[in-house]
Formats: structure tokens, C-alpha cells, sequence
């Protein structure tokens, strides 16, 4: 019997991340780096989602160790002859999109309940994961103080729903 050798790649971390990340933008924040703070804040929603899309609503790693969901899918070929495939979980605020889809049809109770609440509207409408490398004039405090709120209630949700016992995986 041969022992089975473990991935090069270990499997993200998205809740540790979702936290590191928000610590890192609100001081970067703190120290009027507006540019950074906004990005870290991006991401530490994003980690803070797919944690969320993992942990809760049946999202799943695939073989590249990303996460993707059977509902949120493409298809293609004719009628008749179509075929699915799962759409990775990438960036927000397409990221946001997939939230939203998987958690409305969970309205009725669980996990995707306690999500709903989140998702009425987008935060990170206009965010792009790009804007790292822009000059900072376009994103206002306001933009930032949205995002850093966003991230945080995220965080939140996740945090809540552990210690609620929602890991249904629903």
C-alpha cells in the first residue's frame, strides 16, 4: 500500500485570509494609504465570501484547488445535447453575483437565510481588483469606508453562522 502524497498546493485558507486582510486594510487606512486599504479590503471580502460559498453554501474546490459551484455554471451545445460546466468562484464584484444566486435559493432557512440579509446590494459594485494600480483619486473615503463596513460585516456573517452550527453545505 502506498501512501497517497499530498498537494503541492495546500487549500486556501479563505477565513484566516478574510481576517489577515482586513486587519492590513484598516492599517492601511489608518495611515491614509487609500489605495491599499481599499484593495486589502477587496480582497478581504472576497476571502470572506468564498469562505461564506465553502463553508456554508456547498461550494467546492476543484481540481486547480478553486472553488466552484454546480449552480453557477455555463452552458453550452444545442438543445438536447447541453452540457454544464461550474463556473470558478473568481473576483468581485462578479464574486458578489454567485453569492447572491446561491443564497437566494436558500431563503428558507439555514445558511442561505443567514446570508440573505447581506446581499440585498452590491458593495463592491465598480470595485475591480485592477484599481491597485490606479492613482487613488477615484476611490473616495466614502468608497473606502463602503467597503472596509462590507468586509467586516462579512466577516461577521461567517463568524456568526459557525458558532449558529449553519455548516450544512447546503
Amino acid at each position: 500500500m502506498t501512501a497517497s502524497t499530498p498537494s503541492a498546493t495546500p487549500p486556501p485558507a479563505f477565513v484566516a485570509a478574510s481576517r489577515h486582510h482586513y486587519h492590513a486594510a484598516r492599517l492601511a487606512a489608518g495611515e491614509n494609504l487609500r489605495i491599499s486599504a481599499d484593495h486589502l479590503a477587496g480582497l478581504a471580502a472576497e476571502c470572506a465570501v468564498k469562505a461564506i460559498l465553502g463553508d456554508f453554501l456547498g461550494s467546492r474546490l476543484n481540481s486547480r484547488n478553486r472553488l466552484e459551484h454546480e449552480e453557477v455554471a455555463t452552458v453550452k451545445g444545442a438543445l438536447g445535447n447541453r452540457t454544464r460546466k461550474p463556473m470558478e468562484h473568481g473576483h468581485l464584484p462578479e464574486l458578489w453575483e454567485h453569492l447572491t444566486a446561491i443564497a437566494h435559493r436558500r431563503r428558507g432557512g439555514g445558511s442561505g437565510a443567514l446570508f440573505t440579509q447581506l446581499i440585498w446590494e452590491n458593495p463592491f459594485d465598480g470595485w475591480d481588483v485592477g484599481d491597485r494600480y490606479c492613482d487613488g483619486t477615484a476611490i473616495t473615503e466614502a468608497d473606502l469606508d463602503r467597503h472596509l463596513k462590507a468586509a467586516y460585516d462579512l466577516i461577521a456573517a461567517h463568524e456568526q453562522a459557525g458558532i449558529l452550527g449553519t455548516r450544512t453545505h447546503a
